[in-house]
């Protein structure tokens, strides 16, 4: 089975956090689906690993390992121009001030998979409209 993982969720598997423990869980019950996700995931990911350092949660060093964890968890990353204008759209209908969390909707709307998050803010406002979108 395909499905889509947001920045959230991800970052749970590679910093300790509120809800790691149940974000690592559902990775044990999933190992064996493609986990895919937009192109900027990494970046997105590399960001907050940075915040978090910054604020001394974590060493450079453990940033540096994560996303090393990162590149061995086999996501599937795409964008595409389609996928751009598809979140532009979704982050207007959603009433979202950015586009970086519809990115996610729009894809796992395309490859019609579950879309998984632990942003529950995100969860609550799209999955009325879009029920494929899970909260962890």
């Amino acid at each position: 089975m395909m499905v889509c993982v947001d920045a959230s969720l991800v970052l749970k598997w590679l910093t300790y956090e509120a809800g790691s423990d149940e974000a690592i869980a559902w990775l044990s019950v999933h190992a064996d689906d493609e986990l895919i996700a937009p192109a900027h995931l990494p970046i997105e990911v590399a960001s907050v690993l940075r915040e978090k350092a910054r604020r001394g949660e974590i060493t450079h060093e453990d940033g540096m390992e994560a996303l090393r964890l990162l590149d061995s968890l086999n996501i599937r990353f795409t964008w595409d121009h389609e996928l751009t204008e598809r979140a532009f759209t979704l982050a207007t209908e959603l009433d979202q001030a950015t586009v970086y969390d519809t990115a996610y909707l729009a894809l796992a709307a395309r490859e019609q998979c579950e879309l998984w998050t632990a942003d529950g803010l995100f969860a609550r406002a799209a999955s009325p409209q879009y029920p494929f979108v899970r909260g962890l």
